[in-house]
């Protein structure tokens, strides 16, 4: 009977251990795009005081000094991922404090396109290949770009440059502009877009019946 006992104590025992491991130690996940002010809040308790940690990459421009319930932190500008966090403890009215409570938030750069490139097609030909787009950041990227008539996306881009190969082009127009319309990353962070592409398609040769003038 003693040994049931024992046994049934350490059990409860460790289930209070590594339940208390797995509360102090859990925390969140966040995606943030690099630059941007975002807002952070906790469920008041009124009467109690929040007092707000936030890593070297943020800087709060709301909420820290007055140990509200509600942040808003402004990220740094990145062009690699960065791993910074926002942590908080309350106190309560009491004057007793609560866990650590954490977010990590990971810091994605924004996306750039720029498209460039040209080439000179026959009529009736196929496309070409010859338009390149350059691409900063974090892959995968989404693109959508304009060839003159319509919008068109391109999702799931894993390296740059990359080689946009258009449709088969007719003259008219003798020139067919491809520009770029939005860029975003992974993370949902849109980017600049840059830039124009230009491809001259010739007419068929058309020449007249010879003349005896």
């Amino acid at each position: 009977m003693k040994q049931r006992l024992t046994i049934t104590k350490a059990v409860v025992f460790l289930s209070i251990f590594f339940g208390y491991l797995t509360s102090s130690a859990q925390a969140d996940f966040d995606t943030v795009c690099s630059g941007a002010e975002e807002f952070y809040k906790v469920i008041k308790t009124e009467g109690s005081k929040y007092t707000w940690v936030i890593s070297s990459g943020g800087t709060a421009t709301y909420g820290v000094d007055t140990q509200n319930d509600s942040i808003r932190v402004k990220w740094k500008v990145t062009d690699k991922p960065a791993s910074e966090f926002v942590k908080v403890v309350e106190t309560n009215k009491y004057n007793r404090q609560g866990d650590t409570i954490t977010l990590n938030v990971l810091v994605a750069p924004v996306p750039t396109a720029v498209i460039s490139g040209s080439d000179t097609l026959f009529d009736g030909n196929t496309g070409t290949s010859k338009i390149k787009i350059s691409l900063t950041g974090t892959a995968p990227w989404s693109i959508e770009y304009n060839d003159g008539k319509s919008n068109i996306a391109i999702k799931d881009i894993q390296s740059s440059p990359y080689t946009l190969e258009t449709r088969s082009l007719s003259n008219p127009p003798e020139i067919h502009k491809f520009t770029l319309v939005s860029v975003k990353n992974e993370s949902g962070c849109s980017g600049e877009v840059s830039g124009v592409a230009e491809i001259t398609v010739s007419p068929p040769v058309k020449t007249s019946k010879i003349i005896h003038n």
